[in-house]
Formats: structure tokens, C-alpha cells, sequence
């Protein structure tokens, strides 16, 4: 199973767990260098297209909550007809 944790390497390059660790981790691993400036680069919600602060907006509006429900059954009738026209053009 792969899991993620976040780890920081100090000046001679080892590394060390920023969270206790309930296992002992053993094996192969990769390893994803951040730019070191992530960390204090505070997270920015803004009001830009595709921000999290329009998104939750639409979230608790009003007209979301009244957004019409889809028919499970029509939905996978339909994903399952397109599915099979798309495999039938091979």
C-alpha cells in the first residue's frame, strides 16, 4: 500500500518525519522535492475564476441546494449507450 507523509531533510540531508509515525517505515520510497517557498506561501483564496472561495459559495447557496437530482437508473442507461456506441466505431 502506498502512503504519503510529509518529512522535512535537514542541512546534511536527512530526512525526519514532521508527524509521529505509528509504523516504521522500510523499503524503497520516491521522493517529491517541494520549492522551498511552499511552505511560507500562506494559502491564497481569492475571488478568481475557479477559486475555492467561489466554489464554496456555490457549495452552500441556496440554488445548489435546490439543483435537481439525477435518476441513477437514467444515468447509467445513458453511460452505458454511449459506452457501447463509442466501443461499436472501433
Amino acid at each position: 500500500m502506498l502512503q504519503t507523509i510529509q518529512v522535512e531533510i535537514d542541512a546534511t540531508g536527512h530526512i525526519h518525519p514532521m508527524e509521529e509515525l505509528s509504523f516504521k517505515p522500510v523499503g524503497r520510497a520516491l521522493l517529491t522535492l517541494l520549492d522551498a517557498t511552499t511552505e511560507t506561501m500562506p494559502l491564497q483564496i481569492n475571488e478568481g475564476r475557479g477559486s475555492v472561495a467561489r466554489a464554496l459559495t456555490l457549495l452552500s447557496s441556496p440554488r445548489f441546494a435546490r439543483r435537481p437530482a439525477a435518476n441513477t437508473t437514467e444515468v447509467i442507461q445513458r453511460v452505458t449507450a454511449i459506452r457501447d456506441e463509442w466501443d461499436a466505431s472501433k
